[in-house]
């Protein structure tokens, strides 16, 4: 009986709670994309981009903007100027300018959202090479939708595929991984769009340098990834060009490392197979022997592009292939940052890479 009589008691104090304690949906506010920037070392730029369910607003979207000290204490402020308490359910994409990737503090903001539990992890991130808060409020004609037109940019397709489309989860487990470093994507805002120019490299949660779209597929191809996105060749041989569109790109990549970190060596094998979809140059293509000649021709460039790109990933100490992964298997220890940094300084490469085109495709 007295049992009874208790849950009468919640049941009747629940009823009668206090103002302000339940909030209506038309109370709330879905957060859809925010965006970062810096003003001083202290205070960031905060904008928050909130989708309007109103059909009768001229506006889709409502975007508002406040400097603060601490996110939550930013969502507060805006939440008193949208006359809404904001909701992060719904966020799905995170936007920081260059150089407030650069200082550090976006580690922290993205470990603060991980760490919030009404966050999803595929929350995707992205730098902006100028204010970030400018993409949030650019208006495009043909795209009426901002928050929409993001969150399909940043979704991965075959022709982006050189996009790592980093999450909050992939951000913060490179971070805290010492093997692998963090990549994500880097925007341009345009006149009547946003593109992903290149990909923004990381060491230690600051932002260190860019690499361009093709660099970042050879990485994707190095991690082993099937399906790579096209690629685009400028042969130069005996003072001839030949220009190549290569598409459909499936491959296959092998490691091997020697085991010996004080002389570490690695030999790395790349099997392509790609359809050519435009060439522009003086082979015959079809003579088999121009075509081999031809194959052989982007194996040693795309070989040669490979050694470059190691070269860069040597001079800025980052690893974010995971190539030391392969001496990590087999070190009996505990793996630190500086043993991967001593392995990207340090290592000798040896790299094969073998194309086998699938059509002629279109000459001209």
């Amino acid at each position: 009986m007295r049992r009874f009589l208790f849950i009468i008691c919640l049941s009747v104090l629940a009823g009668c709670s206090q103002p302000g304690q339940r909030t209506s949906v038309e109370d709330l506010a879905m957060a859809s994309s925010m965006a970062f920037d810096v003003i001083n070392d202290e205070e960031m730029r905060m904008t928050v981009s909130l989708p309007h369910p109103s059909t009768g607003s001229k506006e889709n979207t409502q975007t508002y903007s406040a400097d603060v000290k601490l996110i939550q204490e930013g969502l507060v402020e805006i939440s008193t100027e949208s006359d809404k308490m904001i909701l992060l359910n719904q966020l799905r994409t995170i936007l920081f300018s260059e150089d407030f990737a650069r200082t550090g503090r976006m580690a922290e903001v993205v470990e603060h959202f991980y760490r919030n539990s009404t966050v999803g992890n595929n929350v995707r991130l992205a730098i902006v090479k100028e204010q970030a808060e400018d993409v949030l409020r650019a208006k495009f004609t043909d795209k009426p939708n901002m928050d929409s037109y993001l969150n399909d940019l940043l979704q991965p397709k075959l022709h982006t595929s050189f996009s790592p489309f980093t999450t909050i989860h992939d951000f913060q487990y490179s971070e805290t991984n010492p093997v692998f470093y963090s990549q994500v994507p880097y925007f341009e805002l345009k006149k009547d769009s946003v593109k992903i120019v290149s990909i923004a490299l990381f060491d230690s949660g600051k932002m260190i340098d860019t690499i361009s779209s093709k660099q970042s597929s050879l990485i994707q191809a190095l991690k082993g990834l099937d399906k790579l996105s096209p690629l685009a060749l400028t042969i130069e041989e005996g003072g001839k060009k030949e220009l190549v569109h290569i598409e459909l790109i499936k491959n296959k990549a092998k490691i091997t490392s020697n085991k010996n970190l004080e002389s570490p060596k690695l030999s790395i094998y790349l099997s392509l197979q790609g359809a050519l979809y435009e060439y522009k140059g003086d082979k015959d293509l079809g003579q088999d022997k121009e075509y081999k000649e031809l194959e052989k021709a982007i194996s040693q460039e795309v070989q040669k592009e490979v050694e470059k790109l190691l070269k860069k990933l040597r001079q800025l100490e980052v690893d974010p292939i995971g190539l030391s992964e392969y001496f990590r298997m087999y070190y009996d220890g505990k793996w630190t940052e500086e043993l991967t940094k001593q392995i990207m300084m340090t290592a000798e490469y040896e790299v094969t890479v073998d194309f086998n085109l699938l059509n002629t495709g279109t000459l001209k």
